[in-house]
């Protein structure tokens, strides 16, 4: 199947990806799983849910703590933002999800998690995004793979999508999965579709909704 992560909505300040937009781009380049990753909160994963039951929509949640931002897969509840960087990953444990680092090494990320905290909690991280489509420079992904590697974390590939047509850059092919369990080691089999995005459209996006 087709696995479309870290995908934001118009739930997010940042974006302007409308649900029935994304269900209908989704169901035409035939992605057949998507995690919905909004920015400190669940509802828009959870109204996307309804919105296409026919897709797998895993709930997650791009989370915003002391020490840089960590996204929560397969979610029940929505993880409050500003906390501890450690008692987030363990609150995301706790809901029965996975911790996946977003980004890791793009130094123009203001709110990446920095390569020491990263260290810190690597005992409770499930995966490491080894590509983002919006990434500041290509040497940054590589890092965040061989770092990978160097942990034996199941890599993934993300869109970081804040629009529409993003989406698509980044894909994990890989059998289906029913649970959190499955999804990670079907994910450590998968095959990676990948393109750069438009790094500068979420900035335009986010001042454009902050005028309107």
């Amino acid at each position: 199947m087709n696995v479309a992560l870290h995908v934001h909505t118009n739930f997010s300040a940042c974006s302007e990806s409308k649900l029935p937009a994304i269900a209908e781009y989704c169901r035409r380049g035939g992605i057949d799983a998507i995690a919905i990753t909004d920015h400190n909160r669940i509802d828009g994963a959870l109204a996307f849910a309804k919105e296409a039951p026919d897709l797998h929509v895993i709930i997650g949640e791009e989370i915003s703590t002391m020490h840089g931002e960590v996204v929560g897969l397969f979610l029940s509840k929505k993880i409050e933002a500003g906390g501890n960087l450690r008692e987030t990953c363990i609150e995301i444990k706790r809901q029965g999800g996975l911790v996946y680092v977003p980004h890791p090494f793009d130094k123009f990320k203001v709110h990446r998690v920095r390569r020491r905290r990263l260290s810190e909690i690597i005992d409770l991280v499930d995966i490491i995004e080894v590509f983002n489509a919006k990434i500041s420079l290509p040497m940054y992904n590589v890092r965040a793979l061989h770092v990978a590697e160097r942990f034996g974390k199941v890599g993934a590939v993300g869109s970081d999508s804040h629009f529409v047509a993003s989406i698509g850059s980044a894909i994990n092919i890989m059998e289906p999965f029913t649970d959190p369990a499955s999804f990670l080691e079907n994910l450590r089999q998968a095959r990676f579709h990948t393109e750069a995005s438009g790094l500068l459209s979420t900035w335009w996006v986010r001042m454009r909704k902050m005028v309107s």
